[in-house]
């Protein structure tokens, strides 16, 4: 909350409030401009904090705090109405520089803006008023993994008041709502590029509504259950449709005219798996059709990106891991929330067969998520900051600095390391 933005174009400064979660927290006026409070990263970044809750002590009472905050940060997004900004819009607008008023959104784009579809709007600008700027919307994956999150801390009892489990409890019923209400429809991806089927999304929304389903029942609420259950049964089947039996691999995505894709080796459905959390039957860590589509990720960007042929051991050759097939932002780098994906990956199948007293399995799944780990560290700065990516090339930092996604994403890679062994 001490730090200011200022977007000299546009005459706008955000100083965050209590409760936002920065995508990254640079102020400085260069591309990219992460200063936003995006649902998704926020979501990852507090599923990273309940990491440091569990650890105990001055910290977890730290991050405690964070949470309350970002509970009733995230409930007042509920009350934002585009129609009640339009004023404020016509403001801006009239103060912008003029060759930088093409990427204000259209007065009717905002108007449209209410209560049931807010939450689609993907990201807030840090002081909790909307995002004026054009972007592609609506994403519905971010509710989703937002009330995974929050029933996971509610399981916790880390609010401890019982107002605080009360505004806990109202943002789990408002998530769980708007997830129901948009439980298999298109929309734009995690990457924010395509409008289509995600797979990403699908499963977030499904886990959303099966542990919705659970929460309910816990509430006494049976009818409520049955109903959130009703809504996920047939997301499961339109998530077994992305399987495609001549590439061996889910698909990212599925375009509603049917073509094709050139995006489906992509690590968001890896990302999907382990933000989605489920521990039985498929689409989790242990259904071999995912598996199968870690590695034929892996073989891709083993040739795609140079970094991949430097340094690599023998027994088991770690890489680094880019979002999609022919991905061209910042050069198509690697991604550290990619790379250590991968590796939480291989852990979460290593605590998987540790449970199993598969003592072979183990061995092996903690050596590649190891491998994969000490193949990223080359590219890591002795300062020890985490960029979004690393040059394919050079594995030099790229793009947005101190990305809250990629210290997230070692957190919970950290964390299912120590569970596997």
């Amino acid at each position: 909350t001490g730090l200011t933005k200022r977007r000299a174009g546009f005459r706008q400064t955000v100083r965050p409030a209590k409760g936002s979660v920065l995508a990254a927290p640079i102020t400085a006026d260069t591309p990219p401009d992460y200063f936003f409070h995006w649902l998704r990263d926020a979501s990852v970044v507090m599923d990273a904090a309940l990491v440091l809750i569990r650890q105990g002590g001055e910290t977890a009472d730290i991050w405690t705090r964070h949470f309350e905050d970002y509970v009733d940060f995230s409930l007042k997004l509920w009350e934002l109405n585009g129609s009640a900004f339009l004023p404020q819009l016509t403001s801006i607008r009239a103060s912008t520089e003029p060759d930088l008023t093409q990427y204000i959104r259209p007065d009717a784009e905002i108007a449209a803006i209410d209560s049931d579809s807010v939450a689609g709007d993907v990201r807030f600008n840090a002081n909790g008023t909307l995002d004026f700027l054009k972007w592609n919307r609506p994403q519905h994956d971010g509710v989703a993994t937002r009330a995974l999150g929050a029933m996971n801390f509610w399981d916790m009892g880390v609010s401890s008041s019982s107002e605080a489990r009360t505004r806990l409890a109202a943002l789990i019923r408002a998530d769980l709502d708007y997830t129901e209400q948009h439980a298999g429809e298109p929309c734009v991806d995690i990457w924010e590029e395509e409008h289509a089927l995600h797979y990403y999304t699908v499963l977030v929304q499904f886990a959303a509504l099966q542990e919705g389903v659970r929460w309910m029942e816990m509430q006494d609420e049976e009818e409520q259950a049955i109903y959130l259950k009703a809504r996920a049964a047939p997301l499961l089947a339109m998530l077994d449709g992305f399987w495609s039996p001549e590439t061996g691999i889910y698909r990212s995505r599925l375009f509603p005219d049917g073509r094709p894709s050139s995006k489906d080796t992509d690590m968001s459905v890896i990302l999907g798996v382990l933000h989605a959390g489920m521990l039985e039957g498929p689409h989790n860590v242990d259904d071999p059709k995912v598996l199968a589509t870690l590695s034929a990720a892996e073989d891709y960007f083993a040739e795609a990106l140079s970094i991949n042929a430097k340094g690599q051991a023998e027994a088991y050759k770690g890489a680094a891991f880019g979002r999609y097939r022919g991905d061209a932002y910042f050069n198509g780098g690697a991604w550290f929330p990619c790379t250590f994906a991968a590796a939480e990956f291989h852990y979460r199948l290593a605590a998987s067969a540790k449970a199993s007293a598969d003592s072979i399995s183990v061995a092996e799944h903690l050596a590649k998520g190891d491998a994969i780990m000490e193949h990223a560290r080359q590219f890591i700065p002795a300062s020890g900051e985490l960029t979004e990516q690393f040059d394919r090339d050079t594995g030099a930092s790229l793009s947005a600095h101190d990305l809250s996604w990629s210290y997230a994403a070692f957190l919970t890679a950290w964390e299912a390391r120590e569970a596997s062994v």
